[in-house]
């Protein structure tokens, strides 16, 4: 009986070995270790009895997935036009395929994984090590962008549909979401008027929080979307809690989280300094495989780990509104490290869920 119960305590304990073995660097650790200094320690807060919707609009995700297996809910393609390599608008939400032109021009490839990686870190399942902030939230895939570029008239329309709002010639969105990310970054350094007044109807009158990259501009102002008023917009910071040196430097950047870069020379578990996504990689053959890897980095990542946190608070407390979040901020952030670019400039980073 004894030699049963230490085999079974030896058990346990290889199994929370590998568990936190498993843990990305970004969410905290397990007692006894020590989380990264940039880490936004939501480890310990399970998900609530609310769940909760959160929006992607983005390059499209691919569903097949297993690290978002059953987190996916019915998306829409809102590229339109010539814009659109289908042609048209439609429920496919999968993003465009590799090595494709949009009319002369060969894409790049980072399109095809980009919205499943953010998808990931939002309400990644947990399987291969791939945890979202907030594992009970479930995702609208929205196809914003892909070999084309996106127009400004099919960012609008995303968003609306989004929020559940009408959008001509366009089914209604069965599942509004409380939660919009948008991890995207345009070159306008001035919210335009368009995008002002649906951003304000979407948070003010819909209640909707809207999360958006501050952008990879290496320390240049925010631009659209996250320059808009009551758009919360999220800068990156490495893993010892410094703003990475390609984040947007505004003092209208609202909060940072850890978007990773270049190794650290720090001996500690989170040198690696990349966030853990659900991706896809080619192999010799020239097949995509699904692989979960720490690659990503860039204010894009940033931004879906806000989403997930405040999808998080949510699924806690569902009557919370968007004025709440700012006027609680000050309990769930710290200090990061000033700039001397930016002297005005005072950085707050996620330290725990909200």
């Amino acid at each position: 009986m004894k030699k049963n119960l230490i085999l079974a305590q030896c058990h346990l304990v290889m199994a929370l070995s590998a568990f936190a073995q498993e843990i990305p660097w970004h969410l905290g650790a397990l007692s006894p270790a020590k989380p990264a200094p940039a880490a936004i320690n939501t480890l310990r807060t399970k998900p609530g009895p609310n769940q909760i919707v959160v929006a992607v609009i983005d390059s499209g995700v691919m569903s097949e997935h297993a690290s978002l297996a059953g987190q996916l809910l019915p998306g829409y393609d809102m590229q339109s036009g010539s814009s659109n390599l289908r042609g048209d608008r439609s429920t496919n939400f999968t993003p465009d395929e590799r090595d494709v032109r949009c009319g002369s021009r060969l894409a790049s490839n980072t399109h095809r994984t980009h919205g499943t990686e953010v998808s990931s870190l939002i309400a990644g399942n947990g399987v291969n090590g791939v945890y979202g902030v907030n594992t009970s939230a479930k995702i609208v895939p929205i196809k914003l962008m892909g070999a084309c570029s996106m127009s400004r008239n099919d960012l609008l329309d995303a968003i609306s549909w989004a929020a559940g709002l009408p959008v001509r010639d366009t089914p209604p969105n069965p599942n509004p979401a409380r939660v919009i990310n948008l991890s995207i970054a345009g070159a306008s350094l001035v919210c335009k008027d368009d995008l002002q007044r649906l951003i304000t109807h979407v948070v003010e009158d819909k209640k909707i929080f809207v999360v958006a990259a501050a952008g990879n501009n290496f320390r240049k102002p925010l631009p659209e979307p996250g320059n808009c008023k009551g758009v919360i917009s999220v800068g990156a910071l490495d893993a010892q809690n410094q703003i990475e040196v390609y984040s947007a430097m505004d003092p209208r950047t609202i909060i940072y989280a850890p978007g990773g870069g270049k190794r650290l020379t720090s001996v500690e578990s989170w040198n690696v300094n990349k966030l853990k996504v659900a991706t896809y990689e080619v192999d010799f053959k020239g097949t995509e495989q699904q692989a979960n890897v720490y690659s990503a980095v860039g204010t894009s990542y940033a931004a879906p780990l806000i989403s997930g946190a405040v999808s998080l608070w949510l699924s806690h407390n569902p009557n919370k509104q968007p004025s709440d979040f700012w006027t609680e901020m000050p309990n769930f952030v710290r200090d990061i490290e000033s700039i001397a670019d930016c002297p005005s400039c005072t950085g707050k980073g996620l330290a725990k869920a909200p």
